[in-house]
């Protein structure tokens, strides 16, 4: 049997090798985990912790997340960040993503929910990971504060997103929700609910500051430790530290999209 010249290898083309065909698949570079319940479906991209797609159901959630991952990719690029390895593919079709588990239960896309542990969630992270990750929160938030530059808290808290909620009850949520994220993996964070309130923009910091201070304490080998918070309002609910941080992302680039709306 001859040797296959490497050069002229096709995704998906036949290769009639002594009578027998075989059919040679590229594997996509993309695996997409999908949470899927009430009120509809989110899913997250393995490759790119923080970049996210939503729908109705868990297929149109599958369907966006191309357009999502090549949004990321632009967000990440207009921040001058060094290219990805694990994204090499800028501009992805339905082709290029495995969806590779679909968790029908929660309600994914509504405020509080339960959020669940997927296998990415565990895989190791060195130092270098740990740092982008940190460096990705590091952008979103300057996003964060640039919409809202010129605003004092009298302002912030005349400009509503919704009959019910205010841009400055956005933003303490956002501070409130990282809280959260952090306090569910390394017990309660007493820097933060012993502090005194100075003022929306000074709680996001601190908060960020406790996260990153946080997450660099962490040895690389209890990166991958599963965690049941029992301290916790939900101790049922499993946590890493990658997901605690993609959470983060996940959650404050989700409320980015809201904020102009108050403008």
């Amino acid at each position: 049997m001859g040797a296959i010249d490497s050069t002229s290898f096709i995704p998906y083309a036949h290769v009639s090798i002594n009578v027998m065909t075989f059919i040679i698949h590229r594997k996509p570079p993309y695996r997409a985990y999908i949470e899927e319940g009430q009120g509809g479906a989110m899913s997250h991209v393995a490759e790119l912790p923080g970049c996210f797609a939503v729908g109705s159901d868990a297929a149109r959630a599958a369907g966006a997340t191309p357009h999502a991952i090549a949004d990321f990719l632009v967000w990440l690029k207009a921040h001058k960040e060094p290219l990805v390895p694990e994204a090499h593919v800028a501009r992805p079709s339905m082709a290029d993503i495995f969806v590779a588990d679909v968790r029908s239960e929660g309600a994914p896309t509504q405020a509080g929910s339960k959020a669940d542990l997927f296998d990415f969630d565990t895989a190791a992270w060195n130092d270098d990971k740990l740092e982008r990750t940190l460096r990705w929160l590091s952008y979103s938030r300057s996003d964060l504060l640039a919409k809202i530059d010129g605003l004092d808290d009298a302002e912030l808290k005349s400009r509503r997103l919704a009959p019910d909620r205010t841009l400055w009850d956005t933003l303490l949520h956002i501070a409130d929700a990282e809280y959260g994220y952090i306090n569910s993996i390394l017990g309660p964070l007493a820097e933060v609910s012993e502090t005194p309130f100075a003022g929306i923009r000074e709680e996001l910091s601190r908060v960020r500051k406790i996260l990153e201070g946080k997450a660099r304490a962490v040895p690389e080998e209890e990166r991958t430790k599963i965690i049941h918070p029992t301290w916790a309002t939900r101790p049922d609910e499993p946590w890493t530290l990658q997901k605690a941080l993609r959470r983060a992302l996940e959650h404050e680039k989700k409320h980015l999209a809201e904020l102009d709306i108050g403008r």
